[in-house]
């Protein structure tokens, strides 16, 4: 008898391990998902200093990065957050060449089908009242460069170059856009059927040509105030107008 309530109690015990397993779902690889994002002109892969066709006209990039907030795959109304920030610089001065450099990260996701991703293109507003001392060396909002004090602002976006205005093919006139204030950040979603099973991975693509882009028509870089953002905290409206534009310009693979 007694053997019997020990084998019975044995059985209770294994039921109840396995029903708390059950409880918490499945298991999960850790950093199972790669999130990569990649720099693009007109399709291909960027390089520094290269010569691409903008209308009538040559440009050249030398610098393109950029801050994300509130990363996360969707599932309908649900979303699973990847991450809270991070800085992606695509042109990087350690860089080894010219090529932009694909920026990876790995983020731990349970196996399902999602429906697309959220993405907020700069840093949203609660990170942005902080300074870059508020945060640990390793964070990406440490980054003193990427803050700009006398607007008490980080700098969403950068993306600096030269266009070629007398049509010689030699790039004389810079092109200088440095986004940043609350009321430029805004949130993207985009939809696509993303798997994820075991480990899965995801491509964003971000289009300088695309970006550049407004109604099938390219910025009009022979005006000079489209050349360059103003550093006035008071006049953003070239500044919103690209980084309202940042969703037409990515793409997932």
């Amino acid at each position: 008898m007694k053997n019997h309530i020990v084998a019975l109690l044995a059985l209770l015990a294994l039921t109840f391990m396995v029903a708390c397993e059950d409880s918490k779902g499945p298991s999960v690889q850790p950093n199972n998902f790669t999130l990569t994002f990649r720099a693009t002109y007109d399709g291909q892969p960027l390089e520094k200093y290269k010569n691409y066709p903008y209308g009538d006209k040559v440009v050249t990039f030398d610098r393109f990065n950029t801050y994300l907030s509130d990363i996360a795959l969707l599932n309908g109304a649900v979303e699973t957050k990847l991450s809270d920030i991070e800085w992606v610089d695509f042109t990087p001065d350690d860089a080894t060449n010219n090529d932009a450099v694909e920026v990876s990260f790995k983020y731990t996701v349970p196996d399902g089908d999602y429906s697309g991703i959220k993405i907020g293109y700069g840093v949203k507003a609660d990170l942005n009242a902080k300074r870059p001392s508020d945060f640990s060396p390793s964070h990406p909002l440490y980054i003193e460069s990427e803050y700009w004090l006398g607007w008490k602002s980080y700098i969403f976006t950068k993306v600096q170059g030269r266009v070629d205005l007398d049509a010689n093919d030699t790039t004389e006139t810079v092109i200088f856009y440095h986004c940043g204030s609350d009321p430029v950040y805004n949130v993207a979603t985009m939809s696509a059927p993303i798997d994820v099973s075991g480990t899965s991975s995801l491509v964003i693509e971000f289009d300088l040509k695309k970006l550049f882009t407004f109604d099938g028509v390219l910025l009009d870089l022979e005006v000079p105030s489209n050349r360059t953002t103003s550093h006035d905290a008071s006049n953003i409206a070239l500044a919103q107008k690209l980084m309202l534009n940042f969703k037409n310009a990515t793409s997932m693979n």
